[in-house]
């Protein structure tokens, strides 16, 4: 149970609404503190509507850089020469962009993709790529059982070591 707790504790989510609710809190405590700031400077902090916006600007802001999360930084440090990787649904999306990032560090990248996205990914990616020879594609449609058969005897066809 602790271990479950301890995992909800540590993403991104999580902490950006207890952020949140812990600055909700911090402004109706603050008033506590008017016997440490003199009353003049007090006065105009509770006056003061643009300040209040400044406030909520700042929690809004602090909160979704905190449930941005960390990003996954192991391909900077990762020499990805010689090795493969199929990448289906790589015309957009979170696919384009980890096709994107495996060319550029040496990876040889083969695309899976709709027909009408594949050209243009295929171009897009070999741009980026250290070597354009590196990157194949295949035209597959998920959701068509003979566009998936087609698709592997093509790739069996072409890609044999």
């Amino acid at each position: 149970m602790a271990n479950l707790v301890l995992y909800f504790l540590r993403q991104p989510e999580t902490k950006a609404l207890l952020f949140v609710l812990f600055s909700i809190l911090i402004l109706p405590l603050s008033a506590f503190s008017v016997l440490f700031v003199p009353h003049f400077i007090w006065y105009f902090i509770r006056s003061s509507y643009i300040l209040i916006g400044l406030y909520i600007a700042g929690i809004w802001f602090i909160s979704r850089w905190i449930a941005r999360g960390g990003q996954f930084d192991a391909f900077k440090t990762k020499n990805l020469n010689g090795k493969t990787y199929l990448i289906t649904g790589s015309a957009g999306g979170i696919g384009k962009q980890t096709a994107l990032e495996l060319a550029k560090h040496g990876a040889k990248v083969v695309l899976f993709a709709r027909p009408s996205n594949l050209q243009q990914t295929i171009v897009d990616v070999k741009k980026v790529a250290q070597d354009e020879n590196l990157v194949s594609g295949y035209p597959l449609d998920l959701s068509d059982l003979l566009s998936i058969e087609k698709c592997v005897e093509l790739y069996k066809k072409h890609e044999r070591e």
